[in-house]
Order: C-alpha cells, then sequence, then structure tokens
C-alpha cells in the first residue's frame, strides 16, 4: 500500500512541473515580438509638388544653303535668311560653283534650339568641321551667329573644335537662382567661343553662317621667279606655284550642328 502511494505522489508532482514549463515558454514568447503592445509614434501629412524634367534640343529649320557674297560682285541680290540683312550675296549650287583667289562663299543653316533647364546651359558646336576644311589651304574660315535675326558673334575665326558659343536657358521660373549668361550683345574675336547668351525664350531660331574666303594673294609667290623667256618657273598648285592651291577641294559633307549640356560654364557654376 505504501509503495503505490508514494508512485502516485511521484506522478503529480511531474504533472506540475510540466505546466510550469508550458507557461514559461509561453511568457517568453510574449515578449520576444508576438506581443500586441503599441509603442509611441506620430505623424502628418505634408503638401507635396511635381519634379518636372526641362528640355534640350536642337532641330532643323532649314537645308543648308549656299551664297556668293564675295565683296566685289556687283550681283548681290539675295539675303541670307536668318541673318539681319547685312551680308547680300546670290545663291549658288555648291556642286557646281568654282571658288577662286579673292571669292567669299558662305553655307548658311538655321535650326530651333530648345533650352528649358532653371541651370541648363548648352555648348553650340559644329562636330567635325575642321576635318572636312584641310584641302584647301588657301581658305580661310570665319563663322557668325544669328539669334532671331539678331548678330550675336561677329565674324570670327572658326575655332579648331568647332565651339561656336554658349546658350544658357531663360531666367523665368528660377526662382532664387541667378542668371548663367549675359544679355545678347555681339561679341567678337576668341572670346565669342567662350560667352554665354541668354535666350529670351525656351525656344528659339538660331542661324549659323560659316565663311571661307579664298585668299586673293594665293599664287602671288610662284611669279617671283621667271625664266629668260618670260614664263614663270612654277606655275603648279603648290604652295610656291602661280597656280597655288587649284582644283583642291573643301569637303563640306554632313555638317553638324551640336548642342550639348554643361555644367562647367557659366557665371553661376563652379
Amino acid at each position: 500500500m505504501d509503495t503505490n502511494g508514494a508512485t502516485v505522489i511521484v506522478t503529480e508532482e511531474r504533472k506540475r512541473r510540466r505546466g510550469l514549463i508550458w507557461v514559461g515558454l509561453g511568457a517568453v514568447a510574449l515578449l520576444s515580438g508576438g506581443s500586441t503592445f503599441a509603442l509611441w509614434s506620430a505623424n502628418d501629412a505634408f503638401s507635396g509638388g511635381d519634379v518636372t524634367a526641362g528640355d534640350l534640343d536642337l532641330a532643323q529649320t532649314a537645308d543648308t544653303a549656299f551664297y556668293d557674297v564675295s565683296t566685289d560682285r556687283v550681283d548681290e541680290g539675295d539675303t541670307i535668311p536668318g541673318t539681319d540683312g547685312t551680308q547680300p550675296g546670290h545663291t549658288i549650287d555648291s556642286a557646281t560653283w568654282r571658288a577662286v583667289p579673292g571669292d567669299k562663299v558662305a553655307a548658311a543653316f538655321s535650326a530651333d534650339v530648345t533650352l528649358e533647364g532653371d541651370n541648363l546651359v548648352g555648348k553650340l558646336s559644329i562636330a567635325g568641321f575642321d576635318a572636312m576644311t584641310d584641302g584647301n589651304a588657301s581658305m580661310a574660315w570665319t563663322y557668325e551667329v544669328y539669334n532671331q535675326d539678331t548678330l550675336l558673334v561677329t565674324e570670327t575665326a572658326l575655332p579648331a573644335d568647332g565651339t561656336l558659343l554658349y546658350l544658357s536657358a531663360p531666367q523665368a521660373g528660377q526662382a532664387a537662382g541667378a542668371e548663367d549668361g549675359i544679355a545678347k550683345a555681339p561679341t567678337a574675336g576668341s572670346e565669342a567661343a567662350a560667352t554665354v547668351y541668354t535666350m529670351g525664350a525656351v525656344t528659339e531660331d538660331v542661324t549659323v553662317v560659316v565663311y571661307g574666303t579664298f585668299d586673293a594673294a594665293a599664287g602671288e609667290a610662284g611669279k617671283a621667279t621667271v625664266g629668260a623667256d618670260g614664263t614663270y618657273a612654277d606655275q603648279t598648285a603648290a604652295a610656291t606655284g602661280t597656280r597655288e592651291d587649284a582644283q583642291t577641294v573643301d569637303t563640306l559633307a554632313a555638317m553638324k550642328l551640336q548642342l550639348d549640356q554643361v555644367r562647367d560654364t557659366g557665371a553661376q557654376f563652379d
């Protein structure tokens, strides 16, 4: 009898211990993240707004037109479109027209330039032009730039890298942002290609006129040496000849007017 009673007592103690173990595990689960306690927090709604991207674009508005603008010609009845009208000439077909010493030819091309952005400055250039104009050593190349028929860059030498000028987007909408460019006053000389001009509207017409002037003195060097019979000793097309650069070709093919955004030029950029 005593032995069976002891067995019952031992069994009851084991059941109690198991119950305590399960209660303990439940408490651990509640404390380790399974709880629904609400810790403090707060928020509020603020008004938002749109952040809209600007635009940079260049679109051709007319095919390249060629003109004979030699200053000693009297048949200059045409006006180069997109300019202020002070450079008269007559239309030519570049495929059949032949330049001679003393001539001046103009190639004009126009495009709509779009700049829309608070901190937007674009570099306008002619891509690869230096490679196109290395055939005739006696031909000097210069350029002018017009904006809305107003002269921006007076005739100046075309830089080797083709950079013409910089344009900045209109200041309207920039809030406290200061202007990056200058007013549209004509600029000349080497500083022209580094000048930033402020556009008056988001999209404006820009006309670039590239001039090629055939040196009127080409061939003069060859006249220095004359034979006994009075003939010139060198009548070749070489630089020392009387026919200097005859039949040479400057291939103005696929001229590309290019507009690139920059962030290193302008009054407000570091």
